[in-house]
């Protein structure tokens, strides 16, 4: 059976719902390799409640070595980078990436904030629960990453 769509008009099952999904699964497991005895073998019996394996095996403790490990070596990191600022040409590259918002007359800035647009008037952005929030574009001091 191929992605392709596929037609049941040549078959020769009862052309109800359950027969074509019979076909199908037949041909799954030719295709797969299985025989008809290997399928029927794994299929559920009716009236047979399959056994919960979590209550049939029993509990084992189980050991583990303490880990021996050495002290970390101290590796040499670049200085951190200069925070990027985004400007209303370039937000688009900056699109659903955490930012932080200066706003004019406000001491804090706001943080971890999605930006998801900037026009003319407004800068759009979410907050860290999904909510969306709009400020006017003049109240905003800079928009940085």
């Amino acid at each position: 059976m191929t992605r392709e769509r596929f037609s049941h008009a040549a078959c020769t099952h009862p052309s109800t719902k359950a027969g074509r999904a019979a076909c199908r699964k037949q041909m799954r497991d030719a295709a797969m390799g299985k025989t008809e005895s290997a399928a029927k073998a794994a299929a559920p019996k009716a009236g047979v409640a399959k056994k919960d394996p979590r209550k049939a095996a029993p509990v084992v403790a189980v050991e583990t070595p303490a880990d021996e490990t050495a002290a970390p070596e101290k590796t040499e990191t670049a200085p951190a980078a200069e925070p990027v600022e985004v400007t209303r040409e370039t937000w688009r590259e900056f699109k659903e990436q955490r930012v932080t918002v200066h706003v004019v007359g406000v001491e804090e800035p706001f943080t971890n904030l999605e930006l998801t647009g900037w026009s003319i008037k407004l800068i759009q952005f979410k907050d860290a629960e999904g909510k969306s929030h709009r400020l006017p574009a003049t109240t905003v001091e800079k928009v940085t990453v």
